[in-house]
């Protein structure tokens, strides 16, 4: 019992690690990032902000 507990927990540790490189890897192929939707989002509300009020 003993040594299928110690190699569940040894096996924990590759696990993670390719969780982890798998996770980077989607997250570096997505087009942009936090800090550009930030900027963008604020650019958007910017320029909506004022033509806003306009027409009415």
């Amino acid at each position: 019992m003993l040594h299928y507990i110690s190699r569940r927990l040894l096996l924990i540790i590759p696990t993670l690690l390719c969780i982890l490189v798998v996770n980077f890897m989607i997250v570096q192929a997505a087009p942009g990032g936090p800090v550009d939707q930030a900027i963008a989002r604020l650019q958007g509300f910017g320029g909506a902000a004022v033509g806003g009020g306009g027409g009415e």
